[in-house]
């Protein structure tokens, strides 16, 4: 005798105690779980502990560039900076440096060397321009000069040479484990009370609610938004997503290069960890194609990465990639980053330019201020 089937409606509803509990309405909404957006989650419950903050993340980790980028700690290449300087000024570039160090150092202020992998190694920007590397060379005195009298540090810059390569050293930065400094930051922040739902695509915003892929929509007192690269998609914000590739080799026998470094512009970027190479950048070949908030691999970028291994840094003839993967920042056309109320209680931050790292905790403690002075 056949079984009929039964259909069973799939709709599915709350429950009273999901209701009460699980969606209660926030104090505060964070839209993200990258650097921005978790360290903001941070500073609010150091202010005020008693309130309840949400942070909702589409991805099963932080999904951008906080946990996809090289981990460098650096203020920018002098050849970054001349170059920014014919664009921007020399005050607006100044004021910029000023905002990576200041964020830097909040960084280090709030995470102990060993809970992100902290290596003071000093950057290294090599030279195969002779072109660039005179132009660098005679204006290194002049941007020592200037940093130290808005930083307070001396001879950020001095010329050397490394493998082989005409360098300029870069004495104040270093390497982190990116992994490690945002599990850090999110036990910190999980232990302070922060509820975070993982998984959790949101695909509109509006004043005191956001509204999910799943037609569910979350009230709010206030609402951050801290997407980064996607904050153009998302809520329209003038901030062009980025796409950065990075591959890191398998292990390579004795590998001379120790420390971060960087070449033209800062464009591409590699370093040591553990042994292996990691290598990264060249967007500036296909601006337009990388261009994009998805995810993926652009075969240019990557066979000119892989001629640069062996024809620059040349690894031996044996090395293979391990992993590869892109990550997606957030540019805006100046180059600082765009912190605002984008509407009545709903306020965002983003474009932090590839310089997440740097200025990303910078970023969110104004984003804080403005939060908490709106109140």
């Amino acid at each position: 005798m056949a079984i009929k089937k039964r259909k069973v409606s799939m709709n599915r509803t709350f429950s009273f105690w999901e209701r009460e509990e699980w969606l209660k309405k926030p104090d505060l909404l964070i839209v993200g779980a990258g650097i921005v957006g978790a360290s903001l989650a941070l500073f609010y419950k150091k202010a005020f502990p008693g309130h309840d903050v949400l942070i909702v993340e589409k991805g099963v980790a932080p999904e951008g560039a906080s946990t996809r980028n090289a981990g460098f700690t650096c203020i920018g290449s002098l050849s970054e900076h001349l170059s920014d300087m014919q664009k921007a000024g020399e005050e607006t570039v100044l004021k910029r440096i000023e905002r990576r160090w200041n964020g830097l150092n909040l960084l280090r202020s709030t995470l102990a060397a060993g809970e992100m992998g902290y290596i003071h190694s000093g950057g290294y920007e090599i030279f195969t321009d002779n072109e660039l590397l005179a132009e660098c060379s005679g204006r290194l005195d002049e941007m020592n000069t200037l940093l130290h009298e808005r930083l307070g540090i001396e001879s950020v810059y001095s010329r050397r040479e490394y493998m082989g390569y005409p360098a300029i050293h870069n004495h104040v930065e270093g390497a982190i484990n990116s992994g490690k400094m945002m599990r850090t930051l999110h036990q910190k922040i999980q232990k302070a009370g922060v509820r975070i739902w993982w998984n959790t695509r949101v695909e509109s915003i509006d004043s005191g609610v956001a509204h999910l892929d799943n037609d569910t929509g979350i009230q709010a007192e206030q609402i951050a938004v801290a997407v980064n690269g996607f904050a153009e998609s998302l809520v329209g914000l003038p901030v062009k997503p980025a796409r950065g590739y990075v591959f890191i080799t398998k292990p390579i026998a004795d590998l001379g290069w120790k420390g971060t470094f960087n070449h033209d512009r800062g464009y591409v970027y590699f370093r040591n960890v553990d042994n292996r190479l990691l290598l990264g950048g060249a967007r500036n070949l296909a601006v337009e194609e990388e261009t994009t908030d998805r995810f993926g691999i652009n075969p240019v970028i990557k066979e000119y990465l892989l001629s640069f291994a062996n024809d620059v840094i040349k690894l031996p003839p044996e090395w293979e990639i391990d992993v590869e993967w892109s990550g997606i920042m957030g540019i805006t056309a100046d180059k600082e980053p765009y912190i605002n109320e984008i509407k009545p209680g709903v306020y965002a931050a983003a474009g932090l330019s590839g310089m997440g790292i740097a200025i990303g905790m910078q970023v969110a403690k104004e984003l804080f201020e403005l939060i908490r002075n709106s109140r």
